[in-house]
């Protein structure tokens, strides 16, 4: 009965949005018809739906920050997310907000599957709220994860342009701070707000070698750890910082070369160790669709369970092992 209840309400507030979706529809036409015969004002202060929507959003968001940041054990664990503000956001959006938008869009996972589940009949069991809550909490570090992978590779692929850059703003006399300018001027991406946070870091006193330390946490790359290795016994020991980055740069060109022939090389065999594993799934699919119940008692049935945990454990190794055997290290 209470089930029956609230999808009546669900519902009703599904229809009358709906509804006011409709009507709000209707009203931009008769505007679009009305425009053409009348003389629209120099000064135009209307905010759209999803710009009021957005706006609301952050409020909340602000709202949500405040509020954790009375809690130290929300502020240190948000300090973990300092990394992800850029240098041009850094006034605008704190750690905080990360934590809040986590939260946020917990909340509407378990919204999302409280409401499927009672359009089907049924209340939401503690199981799925405790899963589609879970999956939307960390949803942004999985995001984060991604972006970070994606943000290395290009890093990597512009370091060497960046050395370069640094090295010849050396030899015609720049300071080190010069060199840093002149890079994140010079470069775009993630190159660039990287070398922007260190012309700061330097500004505010760091040393060298620091903010090169600082840059390679960040970013978790072993061409910018050798850097930073470089700086740092260059500032114990003392030496020409001309020859240093120039031994950087050939390190890193000769490391680059090294890697596109190797995957010239490599191209054949990687390609198949790929096909090979999209293969079984592509089985699957197909047998699926000729027969949809050839696969029931592996899901239907308790040994048939095991014997799938037993298939995707086995397929899990098998992957793992093909891509420790392609990855060629330097």
């Amino acid at each position: 009965m209470n089930v029956f209840i609230i999808q009546t309400i669900v519902m009703i507030l599904l229809a009358f949005i709906i509804f006011y979706l409709i009507i709000y529809n209707k009203s931009l036409k008769i505007e679009r018809r009305i425009s053409k015969y009348s003389i629209e004002s120099i000064k135009n202060n209307e905010v759209s739906v999803f710009d009021l929507l957005y706006n609301y959003y952050l409020k909340l968001v602000s709202k949500i920050s405040k509020m954790l940041k009375k809690s130290s054990i929300m502020v240190k664990y948000s300090s973990r997310y300092n990394k992800y503000i850029s240098y041009d956001n850094v006034k605008d959006i704190s750690a905080m907000d990360f934590i809040s938008d986590k939260f946020l869009i917990c909340f509407v996972f378990i919204f999302i599957i409280s409401f499927a589940r009672i359009i089907e009949g049924v209340m939401p069991s503690f199981a799925d709220v405790l899963i589609f809550g879970l999956l939307g909490f960390f949803l942004l570090d999985i995001y984060f994860k991604f972006s970070d992978h994606i943000k290395k590779k290009q890093v990597e692929q512009e370091l060497l342009n960046a050395i370069i850059i640094m090295n010849n703003a050396f030899r015609s006399g720049r300071s080190t701070m010069q060199a840093i300018e002149i890079v994140a001027q010079e470069l775009k991406g993630p190159i660039k707000q990287e070398f922007k946070k260190m012309h700061l870091e330097i500004s505010y006193g760091l040393s060298l070698d620091v903010v090169f330390d600082r840059f390679s946490k960040r970013v978790a790359s072993e061409e910018v750890n050798y850097i930073t290795s470089s700086l740092s016994i260059l500032n114990k020991t003392g030496g020409n910082i001309i020859k240093v980055f120039s031994s950087i740069e050939k390190m890193l060109f000769n490391k680059r070369k090294l890697k596109q022939e190797m995957k010239s090389l490599t191209s054949s065999s990687s390609m198949i160790s790929k096909i090979l594993l999209f293969m079984p799934f592509v089985f699957v699919l197909f047998i699926t669709l000729l027969q949809p119940d050839y696969f029931a008692a592996l899901i239907n049935t308790t040994i048939g369970n095991i014997i799938l945990c037993l298939i995707i454990l086995i397929y899990v190794i098998y992957a793992y092992v093909v891509n420790r055997i392609m990855k060629v290290r330097f």
